[in-house]
């Protein structure tokens, strides 16, 4: 006998606010130029491969050790506002966060992470004072029941037509989904085992939402301390955990 209770977090991202980020268009802080590229040769490796070596490539994209590393000279936008949370969609993973924001993060409860030094450049200028915030993201290998979650099948439904179906079980079944069709499956109702450690304040998912989720707790403090940059919203989908 087990029972289903709602995990209370919110999506945690980058606001698009002109007033907040200095961006008119509501666009992201950061540029990634051909120089950014060049200076940061794993970076482009691990995230920009010119060739996908095996099916095995996006586990480099949940352990913050294959991808962490110190990054220099990140351009900013002239307009961009040095707001204490920084995200960039060619990021790819995680965020950036000003000693403000830091220390909060360094109270909470997080998973496997390091915070990694890095610079930006504005107008000529070096913008230092910022860290690369890396953390694990959770694969569901251990902490899913993939038994128990709702899948969203629009995607593979559009591309291999309306009788595309699915019957993922497991973890492997889901994998599976994957690298046969290419496309990973999101969820519906993201249902976790006891295994998930529910009183984590941050956590991100490899796969099943590409989102990150922040506690009420650590969004209690976020809007204490005045931290500017982001948004936190209630998920459009459930979050459950089933306790055995």
């Amino acid at each position: 006998m087990n029972n289903r209770i709602t995990l209370n977090f919110r999506e945690f991202g980058q606001s698009s606010d002109p007033k907040v980020v200095g961006i008119r268009d509501g666009g992201g802080q950061i540029i990634f130029d051909d120089l950014f590229f060049h200076s940061h040769p794993h970076f482009t490796s691990v995230f920009f491969p010119d060739v996908l070596m095996d099916k095995d490539w996006w586990k480099k994209w949940a352990k913050w050790e294959e991808y962490g590393s110190k990054l220099l000279h990140i351009k900013l936008a002239k307009t961009a506002i040095l707001t204490d949370y920084i995200g960039a969609s060619g990021l790819f993973r995680c965020f950036f966060v000003n000693s403000k924001l830091k220390e909060i993060l360094q109270t909470a409860n997080l998973p496997n992470h390091n915070f990694f030094e890095i610079t930006f450049i504005q107008g000529g200028k070096i913008v230092d004072g910022y860290w690369w915030f890396c953390f694990d993201l959770e694969t569901g290998e251990n902490t899913v029941d993939f038994s128990k979650c709702e899948y969203n099948l629009r995607d593979h439904k559009r591309i291999f037509g309306e009788n595309f179906s699915v019957n993922i079980q497991s973890y492997q079944d889901y994998l599976n989904v994957f690298y046969e069709t290419g496309r990973a499956v999101k969820v519906t109702e993201l249902v976790f085992n006891s295994n998930f450690n529910s009183e984590l304040d941050i956590f991100g998912t490899q796969f099943l939402t590409n989102q990150v989720y922040i506690s009420e707790n650590l969004h209690k403090k976020l809007q204490e301390q005045n931290i500017t940059g982001y948004t936190a919203s209630y998920p459009t989908f459930g979050l459950d955990l089933v306790v055995f």
